[in-house]
């Protein structure tokens, strides 16, 4: 953790942790309390002064390290409004929550409160086995500020979107299965459901429709499929693809429109981190999306296998990224968290829900899937 060096700066320091800290939601009461080390990360190692790359700022960043074995693996990332808490969930089935530790710049510094506990699953038993537990992609909805909402988690290999009401019943909760195979057709084994959003729904009271995007199962057209569930009312559309990047995670912003998080990995290059903004009037059934390159970096810079995705907004409007890296549980990888602020554009302005209209010669479920031909390889 960065410390300050002068008496005003621990001051400001402990200031910010006593008015930022959450309490613990009792829906978290029951997890296992785990021992955390950080330690803070320059974005650029090779030029210290570089806080700007593409369009998003460097806002800080750590590694993270913990004894525990199960830690690590992490896939799918949220954060509450005030960027006080995370909750994480890997792929290797676990829960992980902590609280975030600023310095006295707003910097990420550190992580607090750290717990951990199996996700359970339709039987009400830990998630036994990669197959059943490759959870990947994970959106909370609800405001509190302890993230104790229903969360929605998207899982690969045995393809489905599993609901957990993480507010009545903390990580003892049972998940009601949403979606499965039988209702989105035949996907990759490891290219799965990648990354997945909530869209407001489509009559008021309803619940809301969920926005998935795989991660390398490809159309007829060599498109990464993508689709918008209203109930089990699937309307399909596609991501044109930007070789060797390969979706991973995506975060519904105030507007409407999406980042779309993306990684590549080769022997020779090693990984890469890539993030689109996505206008949310190009998202309708049968369409090709593409989208602005905010940020396109490689391993000289502090990125690892960067999977998850969060965004929240300050009070001045500009948006706060956070992603978090699945370390494979390989020694040569770390588990890292980093922040960025883009800047908020003076002229944009909230906009209506997006509404996809149903599109059945666009329902691409029947096509056959298929991976890129690509040279690169990416890691789980």
């Amino acid at each position: 953790m960065h410390r300050p060096t002068t008496i005003a700066g621990v001051l400001v320091f402990f200031a910010l942790v006593a008015t930022t800290a959450p309490v613990h939601s009792p829906a978290h009461a029951d997890a296992e309390r785990i021992e955390l080390k950080t330690n803070t990360l320059v974005w650029n190692p090779e030029d210290r002064g570089e806080t700007r790359t593409g369009r998003l700022e460097w806002a800080g960043g750590i590694e993270i390290r913990s004894p525990k074995p199960e830690f690590g693996g992490w896939s799918g990332l949220a954060v509450n409004p005030d960027g006080t808490m995370l909750l994480a969930v890997s792929d290797e089935g676990q829960w992980f929550s902590a609280m975030m530790l600023y310095d006295e710049r707003g910097r990420l510094s550190g992580l607090a409160e750290g717990r951990m506990a199996p996700m359970l699953g339709l039987d009400g038993q830990p998630i036994a086995g990669k197959t059943l537990g490759d959870a990947e992609g994970l959106v909370v909805d609800t405001a509190d500020a302890t993230l104790a909402g229903k969360a929605y988690v998207s899982f690969e290999r045995a393809h489905r979107i599993w609901r957990y009401d993480l507010g009545a019943d903390g990580f003892s909760a049972r998940p009601e299965q949403l979606l499965t195979q039988r209702h989105f057709g035949r996907l990759n084994a490891n290219g799965g459901i990648e990354s997945i959003e909530l869209l407001p729904p489509t009559e008021a009271g309803g619940e809301p429709r969920i926005l998935a995007i795989t991660e390398d199962t490809l159309d007829p057209r060599g498109n990464v499929k993508a689709f918008i569930a209203d109930g089990h009312d699937i309307s399909w559309f596609a991501v044109r693809p930007r070789n060797p990047y390969k979706p991973t995670d995506m975060a519904l912003l105030p507007s409407g429109d999406l980042l779309l998080l993306e990684r590549r990995f080769s022997m020779l290059a090693g990984v890469g981190m890539q993030m689109r903004l996505v206008r949310r009037d190009d998202i309708a059934a049968g369409e090709v999306v593409d989208g602005e390159v905010l940020i396109d970096v490689g391993q000289r810079y502090s990125i690892d296998n960067m999977e998850g995705l969060a965004v929240r907004e300050d009070e001045n409007g500009d948006l706060m990224i956070y992603m978090i890296s699945d370390d494979n549980f390989n020694v040569l990888q770390r588990t890292l968290l980093l922040m960025f602020r883009l800047k908020s554009e003076p002229s944009a302005a909230m906009a209506e829900p997006v509404r996809l209209p149903r599109n059945p010669a666009a329902d691409g479920s029947s096509g056959a899937s298929s991976r890129s031909e690509e040279a690169a390889t990416t890691p789980n």
